[in-house]
C-alpha cells in the first residue's frame, strides 16, 4: 500500500472522491496480494510491511470521514441559508459519494486485518510487527516540545509559582488502538 495513494487534503471534493477511489483499487490489489501470500516466512515478510500500514490507514480514514461528515453538515446549512438549491445539492452529493468511500475503504481494511488474523492464527510460526504496532500507540513528544515544556516548568519553579504538570496529548484515533491491540 503506498502512500501516494493515500487521499491528500484538497479542497476540491471531485479530486477527493477520485483519489478515495483509486486508494480503494490499490488496496483491493492488496488483498488479493495478500489471499495469495503462502504461509511462512514470505507470509511475516509481508504482514512486517503490511500490517502497520492497515492500522494506521484504518485511523487516517475515520479521522477523514468525520472530517467530511463536518463539512457536509457545514455545506448543508451553507446551501439552506442561501437558497443555493443547485450548487448546495451537488456538492451534498458529491460529499456523500465520498463518505461512501470511506464506508467502502473502511470494510476493505476491516476485511484485510481479519484476513490477516486468520491467516497469524493458522501460522502459529508466523512473526508479528510487534514494535512497530506498540509504536503506532504511543505517542512520542518531538525533543524540541519536551524541552520547551521542561522550560516553562523550570521558569514556573525559580518564579516561586506553583507547577502544574500538564501532560503533552496527541490523538491517536481509537480504530488503531483497538484494532493494534487485537493483534
Amino acid at each position: 500500500m503506498s502512500t501516494s495513494n493515500q487521499p491528500t487534503d484538497h479542497c476540491d471534493p471531485s479530486q477527493t472522491l477520485t483519489d478515495l477511489q483509486s486508494e480503494l483499487s490499490t488496496l483491493n490489489r492488496v488483498s488479493h496480494r495478500l489471499a495469495m501470500t503462502d504461509a511462512g516466512p514470505s507470509l511475516a515478510k509481508v504482514l512486517n510491511i503490511l500490517l502497520p500500514r492497515l492500522l494506521q490507514r484504518i485511523g487516517k480514514n475515520d479521522d477523514a470521514k468525520k472530517k467530511n461528515r463536518r463539512s457536509n453538515i457545514h455545506k448543508k446549512r451553507k446551501a439552506n441559508d442561501t437558497n443555493d438549491d443547485i450548487n448546495g445539492s451537488a456538492a451534498i452529493i458529491v460529499y456523500e459519494q465520498i463518505n461512501g468511500m470511506h464506508d467502502t475503504i473502511h470494510k476493505k481494511l476491516i476485511e484485510m486485518l481479519g484476513h490477516a488474523m486468520k491467516r497469524v492464527r493458522e501460522d502459529r510460526d508466523c512473526k508479528l510487527p510487534c514494535f512497530a504496532i506498540l509504536e503506532l500507540l504511543t505517542v512520542v513528544v518531538p525533543p524540541e516540545e519536551k524541552k520547551q515544556k521542561q522550560q516553562q516548568q523550570g521558569d514556573a519553579k525559580e518564579n516561586g509559582a506553583a507547577v502544574a504538570t500538564t501532560a503533552i496529548t496527541a490523538s491517536i484515533n481509537p480504530f488503531t488502538i483497538n484494532l493494534g491491540l487485537a493483534f
